[in-house]
C-alpha cells in the first residue's frame, strides 16, 4: 500500500511523538466533587491549563505545540493521530469512526466509492500528520 521506507519512518517518528505527546495529557479531567445535578464541579487545574495552552511547570513539550498547530491546519490528520497515539485505536477503528462521522455530517460519498474512508485513507492521514509533526518539531 505504501513504500516500506515510508512505513518505517512513520512508525519510528509516530512512536517517538506518541511517547512525547501522551506525557502532556492531564491525568484527570475534573476536580473532585459533583454539582447537585451530578455534573463535575470544575475542570482539574492540569486540564484547564491544557485546554488554555498555558504551560504549567515548564514541562509543556514541543510535541504538544506541534500537535496544537496541526489541529488548526488539518483537524482530520490531528484526529487520526490522537485516536492512534493517545486512545490506542487501530486504523480499522479509525476508518470506521471517520466513516461514521462523514455519514453523521451528511457528507456525500465520492463517486465510485462505497465508503468515505478506506483503511489506506486512515493510514495516509496518519502518515501525513506524522510528516507534518516531524517537519515542525
Amino acid at each position: 500500500m505504501f513504500p516500506p521506507t515510508v512505513i518505517r519512518e512513520t512508525d519510528h517518528w509516530g512512536r517517538f511523538l506518541g511517547r512525547e505527546w501522551i506525557r502532556d495529557f492531564p491525568d484527570r479531567l475534573h476536580a473532585s466533587g459533583l454539582e447537585p445535578d451530578g455534573t463535575p464541579t470544575r475542570w482539574s487545574a492540569d486540564f484547564a491549563r491544557y485546554l488554555e495552552g498555558r504551560p504549567d511547570d515548564g514541562s509543556r513539550g514541543r510535541t504538544t505545540r506541534v500537535m496544537r498547530r496541526l489541529r488548526r491546519v488539518s483537524p482530520r490528520e490531528y484526529e487520526v493521530m490522537y485516536r492512534a497515539m493517545v486512545l490506542g485505536q487501530d486504523f480499522t477503528e479509525i476508518a470506521e469512526w471517520l466513516n461514521e462521522r462523514a455519514i453523521r455530517n451528511g457528507i456525500p460519498l465520492p463517486s465510485n466509492r462505497d465508503v468515505h474512508y478506506r483503511l489506506k485513507d486512515a493510514v495516509a492521514l496518519f502518515i501525513a500528520g506524522v510528516e507534518y509533526a516531524r517537519a515542525h518539531w
